[in-house]
């Protein structure tokens, strides 16, 4: 079998008493037996996007959706996040064992919705759009390494791309603009 400069491979081998060779392929020419297969991850790196815009990505996830989260204040607002990972070459076996195909699902949605519904809870909505802004990416950014590195991934970045107020909120902030350039 051979396996690509982006890959490793997990051997599930009926030989082995575990089920499975304790080493992942590395990229090179590689001989099995016949009765083992080899499942092939990609570590290269992967993008999962949520957003409320369908076709915005190049590479839209299906189930995409923006991240409906409460301010400090309670005020409700929609955030568009981009979370650039990869799976750990070091950690493969480990990361088939847990989660086979499903870590994108259960594992990069799962952690980056709670985890920044959580950060944005922290913060006042006023905050969220100025200053503070940078504070919650960061904020986000760092949680994120911590989980994702618990299940055998790798954070690259984490992109906070937009955020979207409910329309009577949205409303009622032009209105103050307004008013206050009227009274200037």
């Amino acid at each position: 079998v051979f396996i690509q400069a982006n890959e490793r491979g997990v051997v599930i081998s009926p030989y082995d008493p575990q089920g499975y060779r304790s080493q992942a392929l590395e990229p090179g020419l590689h001989w099995i037996i016949p009765g083992e297969s080899v499942v092939r991850y990609s570590i290269s790196r992967q993008t999962y996007t949520m957003t409320a815009a369908p076709g915005r990505e190049e590479q839209q996830n299906l189930d995409s959706d923006a991240i409906r989260a409460r301010t400090r204040d309670g005020q409700e607002v929609y955030i568009d996040a981009s979370v650039i990972y990869a799976i750990d070459p070091k950690k493969v076996i480990q990361l088939h064992i847990d989660w086979q195909n499903r870590y994108e699902a259960g594992v990069v949605r799962a952690l980056s919705r709670g985890i920044i519904r959580d950060m944005a809870s922290q913060y006042g909505v006023e905050e969220i759009v100025s200053a503070k802004r940078f504070d919650l990416e960061a904020a986000i950014r760092e949680r994120l390494t911590e989980r994702l590195a618990k299940n055998h991934l790798i954070l690259v970045d984490f992109v906070l791309r937009d955020i979207h107020f409910s329309e009577e909120y949205a409303a009622a902030v032009e209105r103050k603009q307004i008013a206050e350039q009227e009274a200037l």
